[in-house]
């Protein structure tokens, strides 16, 4: 029993020799047949990175026909880009939507119209404030009546009345002469009609203007009396017979005394 134990153990390692033996011979005559084969790349530059190939067996029937390719392939690696690639960015979720509530109709209001301006009342103009007068002022109008009275008694005339009333508008006339520092018949308050036709209220006037200085009162009556005969100037004025009344305004102004004759039928 020893011995065919023994012949067991040993046939084992012959088989496992022989197993070891047939691939160290293939590999032995597949290297003389690299070895001796002419190199098909040769006199070229070294194969690139990307792809070689071997070339098959030039002398197959050595020892037993092998035909054998090998293809090396190297799969190209990408170079790295110089600009990183933004990663691919997962599809956003979709904001929820609010949903609005339902909007009420609106109802355009009507335009309110515009409110006319309430009427208001003209005010009445107030009357023009009275002129005041000084004793040489009056002194000045009471000598002119006095004068042309004289000069009407002696052409046989009825003398003429003093009127309150128009002796104010001759005043506010001399007042506003005062302020320009001349004398005019129509200026810059109006017409002589529009001043004298009122105060008088016939549709009837006449009017004597000028200034005088301290005294000049009786000049001022020569000068008026002096004037020729005509129609209308100073003269007939005062020798008018249908004349009747009259106002007379003296007021002092910065350069002498201006007086106002009105004369009314």
């Amino acid at each position: 029993m020893i011995r065919a134990a023994t012949f067991r153990a040993f046939e084992r390692y012959v088989a496992i020799l022989v197993a070891l033996a047939v691939p160290l011979a293939a590999v032995a005559v597949v290297g003389d047949v690299f070895a001796a084969a002419p190199r098909a790349d040769a006199g070229l530059p070294p194969p690139n990175e990307l792809f070689a190939r071997v070339a098959p067996a030039a002398r197959g029937d050595r020892v037993m026909t092998l035909n054998v390719t090998l293809d090396i392939v190297s799969e190209t690696v990408p170079a790295p880009s110089a600009e990183p690639q933004a990663a691919p960015v997962a599809d956003a979720a979709p904001e929820p939507t609010e949903e609005l509530a339902p909007v009420a109709p609106q109802i355009a209001e009507p335009t309110p119209q515009p409110k006319p301006d309430p009427t208001i009342a003209p005010r009445p103009s107030p009357a023009p404030a009275a002129i005041t007068t000084s004793l040489e002022t009056r002194q000045a109008e009471f000598r002119m009546l006095a004068l042309m009275n004289a000069s009407r008694l002696q052409g046989g005339l009825v003398p003429l009345a003093l009127d309150a009333g128009v002796s104010d508008a001759a005043r506010r006339h001399s007042a506003a002469e005062a302020q320009v520092r001349y004398v005019y018949h129509d200026g810059p308050d109006g017409t002589a009609r529009s001043r004298d036709l009122p105060a008088c209220g016939t549709g009837w006037y006449g009017e004597n203007t000028g200034k005088v200085w301290s005294g000049g009162v009786d000049v001022l009556h020569r000068e008026f009396m002096a004037e020729p005969w005509e129609p209308i100037n100073h003269r007939t004025n005062i020798m008018d017979p249908n004349f009747r009344r009259a106002g007379i305004g003296a007021v002092e102004g910065p350069d002498a005394v201006y007086i106002t004759i009105v004369f009314c039928r």
